[in-house]
């Protein structure tokens, strides 16, 4: 079994599992640009009423599309998101059910101009610290808040498509994080003991999620992380030693 070093300390493991969002992709524009494309969205295919209002819930400020970095556009699982998007639609005169089926018509019309108009960055020496912890014989995976199929898409677009073993995101369980749901189903998914994992998050709701899980629970980019229950904490994914 190889082994990881983090501060020091050495610990045997088969998965190294990863939130992506502010641990490997740097999320400083990413919500602010999806906010603005859900923010038209809203105007071409509802009303300026509806987008203020949905804007207001979500946590953007329509301007200069500055985030709450604790509010639902970048905390809240897709379900979520959409159950706070279609009560701005209710609240704009939508009868319920039509307001549901709007809200996924305007957050999938936004996917789509974010795909096109935004590029995720992964954090410096992200991308080789992975190849690297795979080609020593590390298990990698995801389990992120994000919807499954959007993140395998932005994996891809990064050149990571082939670097995970497992990609498990909210819509695939019925708890989300801080619930250990997601990193059970992926040590379910590849055959590997919860003990075997090593779980790394930038949010207390990682921390917690790994914890529950009976996963190791490290830190990345949040020092703070150690008094809200994070095993061990790095600055960045980069700081992982293989071996």
């Amino acid at each position: 079994m190889p082994t990881l070093t983090i501060n020091g300390n050495k610990y045997n493991a088969e998965l190294a599992l990863f939130d992506v969002d502010g641990t490997l992709v740097d999320d400083t524009h990413r919500y602010s640009s999806l906010g603005k494309a859900r923010y038209n969205a809203f105007k071409q295919h509802a009303s300026t009423k509806a987008a203020e209002e949905w804007a207001r819930l979500a946590g953007i400020n329509p301007k200069d599309w500055s985030i709450d970095p604790l509010g639902p556009i970048s905390k809240a699982p897709r379900r979520d998101d959409l159950a706070i998007a279609a009560g701005a639609l209710y609240l704009d005169g939508y009868h319920w059910y039509d307001a549901r089926a709007l809200a996924e018509k305007i957050y999938e019309s936004a996917d789509m101009e974010q795909k096109k108009s935004f590029k995720p960055k992964l954090y410096d020496g992200t991308f080789e610290k992975l190849v690297e912890l795979k080609k020593v014989g590390f298990k990698l995976g995801i389990a992120t808040n994000g919807v499954t199929k959007i993140t395998k898409e932005m994996l891809a677009g990064l050149g990571l498509g082939d670097v995970f073993s497992v990609v498990v995101g909210a819509d695939l369980v019925d708890r989300s994080k801080p619930a250990p749901d997601m990193i059970i189903l992926a040590c379910e998914k590849i055959g590997v003991s919860l003990t075997a994992c090593v779980y790394f998050g930038d949010q207390y709701t990682d921390m917690a999620a790994a914890n529950e899980a009976g996963a190791l629970s490290v830190g990345v980019r949040n020092h703070d992380l150690a008094e809200k229950g994070a095993e061990e904490t790095i600055s960045l994914v980069k700081d992982i030693v293989a071996g």
